[in-house]
């Protein structure tokens, strides 16, 4: 059923809204969002934005939500033509750094310092938002697994249960030792976007694309082997 005209003008304003903090979040960082500011940038009353949010932290969990969703999305679409596991997870990968260059201050307000008096519903959208990433990663994992392209050494620590569990909640027979082995590139990867978010590497870097491709390779290398590639 369609929506109805005064819900198709609902999800404009909240549109609005959210585009307003967008712009206010990039002019005065998060830590500066205000529902007056909000207000007065879309031509509406203090009061009537609560008609739409209960509060600053409703809207904030909403723009983290989106963010998450969005670059999950991202990685998602980036990776889902290819054909080979290896091709798909270095596509995640390069759409993961394109979409956090795009929007520099929406990654920042999902993985930058965190808004003072804020904290995220438990298990709320949002948390279940930034889940949905690790979920993409982890599925092109498996696929890589189930077709034998998956190499990954045993972890040189004991597996936590967590981990095992994981494992075997992602694909039956998925090692559990790739559970550590995947954070671990997530982690590295995701540490040189943020440094080239935040500037770290413009000093040392002219190519940074370069720099990077040359990282996501030698992870793969290491995850799927050299021989396919890497």
């Amino acid at each position: 059923m369609s929506a109805s005209r005064r819900e198709r003008l609902r999800a404009a304003t909240i549109e609005d809204i959210k585009t307003a903090a967008l712009e206010q979040i990039a002019s005065v960082g998060a830590q500066g969002l205000s529902m007056r500011g909000i207000a007065r940038a879309i031509g509406m009353s203090p009061a009537g934005l609560y008609r739409y949010y209960g509060g600053l932290d409703e809207l904030i969990t909403d723009l983290i939500t989106d963010a998450y969703n969005d670059l999950a999305d991202a990685v998602f679409f980036g990776a889902k033509d290819l054909a080979s596991p290896r091709d798909q997870l270095r596509a995640g990968m390069v759409a993961y750094r394109r979409w956090s260059l795009d929007n520099r201050n929406r990654f920042l307000l999902i993985f930058g310092t965190p808004i003072p008096g804020y904290a995220a519903p438990e298990d709320g959208p949002s948390t279940a938002a930034n889940q949905r990433i690790g979920e993409v990663f982890f599925a092109l994992g498996a696929a890589a697994w189930s077709r034998g392209e998956l190499e990954v050494a045993d972890p040189k620590r004991e597996v936590e249960p967590s981990e095992e569990q994981f494992a075997a909640d992602l694909v039956s027979g998925f090692p559990s030792g790739a559970v550590g082995a995947f954070l671990s590139a997530w982690a590295h990867f995701h540490g040189i976007v943020t440094l080239e978010i935040l500037h770290q590497l413009d000093w040392i870097y002219e190519d940074k694309d370069a720099f990077y491709l040359g990282e996501v390779d030698d992870i793969l290398g290491r995850m799927l082997g050299d021989a396919n590639g890497g």
